[in-house]
């Protein structure tokens, strides 16, 4: 059986998703809360960062229908060039429960009357089914995509990377704000936001210029960017630079029986030493996976760059770091790791893989399912591959593709269910399942089974 959100529900998020985004353009300009981006979300707490033009004390309330109202006050307050970046920490939310926020001033009066809301997760553990999205790569702010994931009733979006391609290379963090502000601003994401969570892990033009790594002049300012505006997760690894610049961002989290792990593919990134992470990422990223065997038979792994394709194929993606790539396969395969995907950003495509492409351990034994969604507003480009279940990029002449990915999980405790399917995002609803253009010409789509 396939998990889809039931009806009453489906049809409550499209018709709130539909009054939001009509209401956005106007709310935006009339409201002194220009967006209000929650993220880092567990069963009992959340991080929210927010952009108000209101002077004075500003805190943030969290209220569950017939619960315990939390409040709390700004952790940071940092100027921006309209108003100010102000980041919140909510602790001792209700599991598994919506939560209405609304920002107050001083007298506890709310600063608009627009309607925001938090979904906490369940306790870890706890067998789920939900369904996300995914998408990547957004040269426009108002991508339709946004409203698409809302009205197919995802629990979050998840961000695989280019948040904006400003691809900045001057050291100065007002720089990244008002790049991510202009996204953050945009009718349909901070409509988006209003609603959903979106966890996220940056690439190359949202990390600094185009291909950018370890060496890019803009990193002090990024990373700290990073730690202030982005409501991330913890980020627990620490290496030999993380108290001069802070980071790398590495994180996970978990929704149910799921563990979803990010790997930092760009501050650390070592080219002349062909190492795609730093030894502390690695550890860390091995320790990730060695802790969710046995316990979370579904692990989505984060990589904001292709997995597969032929050594030396593309020097930006792990096609050009082999010898790395075949460690963290070994490592898979040697540590009887099962349930491992990879969900990947970076290429302007929508494309799957069952596996067969993509065993890089050495002799084999570490076959990955791959899901490449995207891109949420950009031009087409195939990199990588070839993927089992095919791959769209092909643009139309003078256009921009804005296509995403929607994954359902159903677990009924025993067994989960997955099923991933491409999704044009165009129309701003989402529901039509994309066609591969090479390697293939039916839906892509693909549903198997995890214990």
């Amino acid at each position: 059986m396939r998990f889809h959100p039931t009806p009453p529900r489906l049809a409550f998020v499209f018709a709130l998703a539909l009054v939001s985004l009509l209401g956005a353009a106007s709310s935006a300009a009339a409201s002194p809360v220009a967006w209000l981006w929650s993220g880092g979300v567990t069963e009992h707490s959340a991080v929210v960062t927010t952009r108000v033009t209101a002077e004075g004390e500003v805190t943030l309330r969290a209220e569950a229908e017939g619960g315990v109202a939390v409040e709390a006050r700004p952790l940071l307050e940092a100027p921006m060039e309209q108003g100010r970046l102000l980041r919140f920490a909510l602790e001792g939310l209700a599991p598994d429960t919506v939560h209405a926020l609304s920002l107050r001033d001083a007298p506890g009066r709310p600063l608009d009357d627009e309607t925001r809301e938090l979904r906490t997760f369940p306790r870890p553990g706890q067998p789920t089914s939900f369904r996300f999205a995914l998408s990547s790569c957004a040269r426009d702010p108002d991508s339709p995509v946004f409203s698409a994931a809302m009205r197919q009733g995802a629990r979050f979006f998840l961000h695989t990377g280019d948040f904006h391609y400003s691809d900045i290379a001057i050291n100065q963090v007002e720089l990244f704000r008002a790049a991510y502000d202009r996204h953050l601003s945009a009718p349909r994401l901070r409509a988006m936001l209003a609603r959903l969570p979106m966890p996220y892990q940056w690439d190359d033009h949202d990390f600094g210029p185009n291909d950018s790594d370890r060496r890019s002049p803009s990193r002090p300012a990024s990373l700290r960017n990073f730690l202030e505006l982005v409501p991330s997760y913890p980020l627990p690894v620490r290496d030999e630079e993380t108290a001069e610049l802070g980071g790398p961002t590495d994180h996970a989290f978990t929704v149910g029986r799921v563990r979803f792990i990010l790997s930092d593919l760009r501050s650390r990134r070592d080219p002349p030493g062909r190492r795609m992470i730093n030894a502390a990422q690695d550890a860390w990223l091995r320790e990730e996976l060695r802790a969710a065997k046995g316990r979370y038979p579904l692990i989505f792994w984060v990589s904001s760059v292709p997995w597969n394709g032929a050594p030396g194929g593309g020097t930006d993606r792990w096609q050009g770091y082999p010898e790395h790539r075949a460690e963290i396969a070994n490592f898979i395969r040697d540590e009887g790791i099962t349930g491992v995907c990879i969900l990947s950003g970076d290429a302007h495509m929508t494309a799957i893989d069952d596996g067969t492409n993509a065993d890089f351990a050495e002799g084999g034994g570490a076959p990955l399912r791959i899901f490449q969604a995207g891109p949420l507003a950009n031009r087409g480009s195939y990199k990588a591959g070839p993927y089992s279940h095919g791959a769209r990029a092909d643009t139309p002449e003078g256009g921009r593709l804005y296509q995403f990915g929607l994954v359902d999980v159903e677990d009924d405790g025993t067994s989960i269910r997955v099923r991933w399917s491409g999704r044009e995002g165009a129309d701003g609803v989402g529901d039509q399942v994309l066609r591969a253009q090479r390697w293939g010409s039916g839906p892509i789509e693909h549903e198997f089974i995890v214990r």
